[in-house]
């Protein structure tokens, strides 16, 4: 289940971030199945962030 602060990675590419990259989402949206994903760099500094739905993302430990 993907809650607030789970570290995720993306399974799309999107506004020029490739699929699997690695986020941490700030926030779900009420009025449906989607998050805003804070995305990092390979440094894992935050360099964006882009929203993505629930079915683009999935958690990782």
């Amino acid at each position: 289940m993907i809650t607030e602060n789970t570290k995720v990675k993306t399974l799309v590419a999107k506004e020029g971030y490739p699929e699997g990259t690695i986020g941490v989402v700030v926030s779900l949206y009420s009025s449906g199945p989607a998050c805003e994903v804070e995305l990092w760099d390979e440094t894992d500094y935050p360099v964006d962030v882009v929203t993505y739905l629930l079915c683009e993302v999935e958690p990782v430990s």
